[in-house]
């Protein structure tokens, strides 16, 4: 029977079976993988009719053929201090009600461990040893970002930020709106300004985030967006309300110390209290959590009274995390162990289904294409080097990645190489590495490289294959005798005595 003669209750059934279609398609998910590390929060979902991967992925896309995008990340969020990856304190609630309603990806991770790389790398879907914007250099002006093929869709885009790192360096053209918590466009040099954006002075703290984001939500009334919303907490300083802090006292759950397995290699790092890290400072970053989730439970509130919350898709993830001497690594800018590259993903469709956990493994980089690819938009395959969800979760593959690549800066810097169970470690210069079974090991304390060598050479060499797609070629992870290749890397930042100020505060520059 065509469509078209569909009577009432034709329609009524019709939408039923969609509705069945992307419940059974994210169960049909969870039963290809491997069960995930360590504790964890069973989301239901009720699978009613059998879909094709084909008509599964055309469900999917027609439910956001309209819908707003919004991606709020919490700064220094690692995901094994979220309730819905199975941290026992009660860090979030509004995230965890959020969690129910949405795709959770178990297996999701930074490709570097800091804001304004990692920023960069979310927008872009390049990898940092491509995009370049590391240490004090913006990416090149032309690199092609996230916010540009969905202005020309004809969606509003705006950008929110309350810490300096987070600024949009390099990346900001195709920006409706800037709101900075910086006196003009202090975040580049104001005569470099994109032509596009209207730059927005806002106070450094998350409340004028919230506030700025409520307003522009009033001004922009029927305009289908898409912003990008950084919250600072729950990055040092954690200075989170009495209230919350109040909650987390005692010896935080989980609390270890260890060293560095290469002495050699560990950064110091980090501000004031990491140089000392304990269980108190994990209680104030626990509150400082509960901060943050606080500010996304008020983003959700605004969508929700607004009437746009089931008109949205709404993305919650993270930068990367943060060490608490677990491995003799305080902060996160230099740490190649999971506490600093493990971070959480979330993704909730208008209507809040479909709902569930994938756990095959995935990174920043992947946001770019994923969204593209659900509103059916040109993909630049060229100019990115992520990949999609939306073959995971319209069940036509069992994973987009073999291997995960993240690096690290510091003193010496370091590649993670992971798949579903292992992570190598390979330390600049190519004479240090390290081999950790995640499942049975999963706070990584055993170094079993010598006796799975053949193992770690695979690892090794899938680096080798990575490295030649990188702009830079880094090799000198894997040959003690390699360079880098020299490209030419974008302008240096200028940092403002305004922004120095704010980066000091948040343990960025001593």
């Amino acid at each position: 029977m065509a469509v078209g003669r569909w009577g009432p209750k034709g329609k009524a059934a019709a939408g039923i079976v969609a509705v069945g279609c992307l419940g059974l398609l994210v169960w049909r998910v969870a039963l290809w993988q491997p069960a995930p590390r360590g504790p964890r929060t069973i989301i239901s979902s009720r699978p009613l009719v059998l879909s094709t991967p084909a008509e599964n992925a055309a469900q999917l896309r027609a439910s956001v053929r309209a819908a707003n995008i919004l991606i709020i990340v919490m700064d220094a969020a690692r995901a094994d201090h979220l309730g819905c990856y199975g941290y026992p304190r009660n860090t979030t609630p509004n995230v965890d009600r959020l969690a129910a309603e949405s795709l959770l990806f178990e297996r999701h991770y930074t490709d570097y461990p800091q804001t304004k790389t990692s920023t960069a790398s979310l927008f872009t879907s390049r990898h940092a040893d491509t995009h370049l914007a590391t240490e004090m250099q913006e990416i090149a002006a032309d690199t092609f970002a996230m916010q540009r093929g969905l202005k020309h869709a004809g969606l509003t885009t705006a950008y929110f930020y309350s810490n300096a790192w987070a600024s949009p360096w390099g990346f900001a053209e195709g920006f409706d709106d800037i709101y900075s918590p910086n006196s003009g466009a202090a975040w580049r040099d104001p005569t470099r300004a994109p032509a596009s954006a209207e730059v927005h002075r806002i106070g450094p703290n998350t409340e004028a985030v919230l506030a700025a984001f409520s307003g522009w939500l009033a001004s922009r009334a029927g305009d289908r967006f898409f912003a990008y919303v950084h919250l600072t907490p729950p990055h040092f300083p954690y200075d989170a309300p009495k209230e919350m802090a109040a909650l987390f006292t005692g010896r935080a759950p989980n609390y270890r110390r260890g060293r560095s397995p290469f002495p050699e290699a560990k950064d110091a790092g980090g501000p004031g209290p990491h140089h000392h890290p304990g269980s108190d400072l994990v209680n104030k970053y626990d509150a400082n959590l509960r901060y943050a989730d606080w500010a996304v439970g008020r983003i959700v509130d605004e969508l929700r009274k607004r009437g746009l919350l089931d008109k949205t898709l709404l993305l919650v993830t993270s930068d990367h995390g943060e060490s608490f001497g677990e491995h003799g690594y305080n902060w996160h800018p230099a740490c190649p162990f999971e506490e600093a590259l493990h971070i959480p993903m979330l993704i909730r469709f208008p209507g809040g289904r479909p709902a569930g956990r994938v756990s095959a493994l995935t990174e920043n980089t992947d946001l770019l294409p994923t969204i593209y690819d659900l509103l059916a938009l040109p993909l630049p395959t060229q100019l990115i080097q992520g990949r999609s969800f939306l073959p995971l979760i319209s069940s036509e593959k069992a994973a987009i990645h073999q291997y995960l690549f993240s690096h690290t800066g510091g003193l010496l810097p370091c590649y993670v190489v992971r798949d579903l169970r292992y992570a190598l470690l390979l330390y600049e210069g190519g004479k240090l590495r390290a081999l950790y079974d995640l499942d049975n090991d999963p706070w990584q304390m055993r170094n079993i490289i010598d006796r799975q060598s053949e193992r770690a050479a695979r690892m090794a060499d899938a680096f080798r294959q990575f490295a030649l797609t990188q702009r830079t070629t880094p090799l000198q992870f894997v040959d003690a005798n390699a360079r880098p290749r020299a490209v030419p890397r974008g302008k240096n930042v200028t940092l403002t005595e305004e922004t120095k100020k704010q980066l000091r505060t948040l343990g960025y520059v001593q």
